[in-house]
């Protein structure tokens, strides 16, 4: 039986020693890895960032990544090599990656020659201003971005949706994916979950609000097709009750 856990989550480079990140730890991710090697049949393929916890168990089988360039190339490597029975996808996935950075005074030059040219040749000054922002640079400098600079502007670019990957290459699998809102009601945390498995085929999806999370607690409720919504509320309970239900459905599945 084999599982994929993806866990922790990327980051984006600004430069070669600065990067835009996030707070996931692969807490949770480690927990859940851990509660399927419980069982013996079980290969479990662990897809995590550079510092995010690991599963405890030695049998887990690690492959880091850092950005989400190196995660779609790892998923897409994993899935098209190894059937998967199943896969828990947990990583927190960066939105946005780094189109460019620029200095204030670089940015305001190019935007007053921007001006300029649309006096001359009466074209629409927002659609200039827009091309210059868009195309007049490159993309994350190399080397060190100079601290000397005052006012440093990024310009971010919407990265891929990695969890729609995982049942267009392989429609069989069992996938559970999570989505993370912050200080929303629970109407629309549940509204968020059901988009998110309509859209991406999950089987399961952990709702859960960072206002219910803290080193001890992790409130959640697991949202299944069949309109079942379990209530959890510690990082065990989540990763026993993941382990329980995508057993019983691979099980279901391979009686059909």
């Amino acid at each position: 039986m084999n599982i994929l856990v993806t866990a922790g989550g990327t980051s984006e480079r600004i430069d070669d020693v600065r990067k835009i990140s996030n707070m996931a730890t692969g807490r949770l991710g480690s927990l859940i890895a851990d509660r399927f090697l419980e069982n013996e049949e079980a290969l479990v393929t662990y897809l995590c960032s550079q510092n995010a916890a690991r599963p405890r168990n030695p049998r887990a089988r690690i492959l880091p990544v850092s950005d989400v360039r190196s995660l779609q190339a790892a998923v897409e490597n994993e899935m098209r090599r190894n059937p998967y029975d199943a896969v828990i996808h947990s990583m927190a996935v960066s939105d946005y990656t780094v189109k460019y950075s620029v200095s204030s005074e670089s940015l305001a030059a190019q935007l007053a020659e921007s001006v300029r040219d649309a006096d001359r040749d009466g074209k629409n000054l927002t659609e200039r201003i827009h091309s210059v922002l868009l195309s007049c640079y490159g993309g994350p400098q190399t080397g060190k971005i100079s601290s000397d600079i005052g006012h440093l502007f990024l310009c971010l670019e919407r990265t891929p949706k990695i969890i729609g990957l995982f049942k267009a290459l392989q429609p069989k699998t069992v996938l559970v994916g999570f989505k993370l809102l912050a200080g929303v009601k629970e109407s629309e945390l549940l509204r968020a979950a059901k988009n998110l498995m309509a859209r991406n085929g999950c089987d399961f999806v952990l709702a859960n609000d960072r206002k219910n999370m803290d080193e001890t607690r992790h409130e959640a409720m697991l949202v299944g097709t069949d309109h079942s919504a379990i209530r959890l509320h510690t990082r065990q309970e989540i990763a026993d009750a993941i382990q329980n239900r995508v057993m019983r459905k691979i099980r279901e599945k391979r009686q059909k």
